[in-house]
């Protein structure tokens, strides 16, 4: 891209609860922003058709004050997009059937749209300006509501055959399991996610119902502390693994419960330091708040 200062790009994320949009300039800063309610219950037409209103609207007032022009849009979207429909969509009704591509093009003035996951999109956010610059090969881990990886090799972005690389909400946690994917679960997901944790605490325990509460509890509640460190032992397992498979420099580890990062951390590096040849280095991720709209920055520039 032509570095010339007057440019500027879009970025949109798009979230199941909020959708955040900025305009930045080609270093990534940010210049404008809004967020809104994405109104899931209401559709996923009235979410895009509201979001990419806003995304004109920033672009007008970025224009007039800088007098710049648009260079690109990026969009970091939930699940897979395809020309004509979104794979492993959230539950958002609707969401599948959006032909994303097709109506960002017929929105925003440039042939420069890439749509991305939003996952590889933070994990791209991370390479260009975060704690996984200069990184040849590495994992992004995002432990958020739910779970998923970004592999990094060559410094580059691994998408595989598909667009899943790394989607680790799927994998198996037992050799008998017989409920998949093609039976709308994430094995994984269900245990060691954020939102399956809270419902897992509000099961075991009375006045628990989210993982944050849980992982808080944990340094002074036997309870507490034996329901996170098989979490965590059933995280471990399967990053441990993972590294093993990959040999990375780096693990970078973003998402809402790293909140609770002095628990998360030692455990996965007593896990790395046991089983891992080569024990990567694990870092927080740098883009903890932002990482899906610095993701959909980085994919437009």
């Amino acid at each position: 891209m032509d570095k010339d200062t007057a440019k500027f790009v879009l970025g949109i994320d798009l979230g199941g609860t909020k959708i955040a949009l900025a305009t930045a300039d080609t270093q990534g800063h940010i210049l404008q922003r809004q967020v809104i309610s994405t109104n899931a219950a209401q559709g996923a037409e009235q979410a895009i058709t509201r979001a990419f209103a806003t995304g004109l609207q920033l672009i007008a007032q970025t224009r007039t004050e800088t007098n710049g022009e648009l260079a690109g849009v990026g969009i970091a979207n939930m699940g897979i997009t395809e020309e004509d429909r979104i794979l492993m969509a959230p539950n958002v009704p609707g969401w599948d059937r959006l032909k994303l591509p097709q109506l960002a093009r017929q929105t925003f003035e440039t042939e420069a749209i890439h749509i991305e996951n939003d996952v590889k999109a933070a994990a791209q956010a991370e390479l260009y300006w975060g704690a996984l610059a200069g990184t040849d090969t590495a994992i992004y881990l995002n432990l958020g509501t739910g779970i998923s990886a970004t592999l990094v090799v060559g410094g580059r972005i691994v998408r595989g055959a598909h667009g899943a690389a790394g989607e680790i909400a799927y994998n198996l946690r037992h050799v008998h399991d017989e409920l998949g994917i093609s039976h709308g679960h994430a094995p994984l997901e269900e245990y060691v996610g954020g939102g399956f944790i809270g419902k897992r605490a509000q099961r075991q325990f009375d006045t628990l119902s989210t993982a944050e509460e849980v992982f808080r509890l944990a340094p002074t509640d036997p309870q507490a502390r034996t329901f996170v460190e098989a979490t965590l032992s059933e995280l471990a397992f399967h990053v441990t693994n993972l590294a093993i498979t990959l040999d990375p420099e780096r693990l970078v580890i973003g998402g809402g419960l790293m909140r609770s990062k002095e628990l998360i951390i030692p455990h996965l590096e007593a896990h790395f330091k046991r089983f891992v040849p080569f024990p990567p280095s694990i870092h927080e991720a740098q883009f903890s708040n932002d990482a899906g709209l610095m993701g959909a920055i980085a994919l437009a520039l």
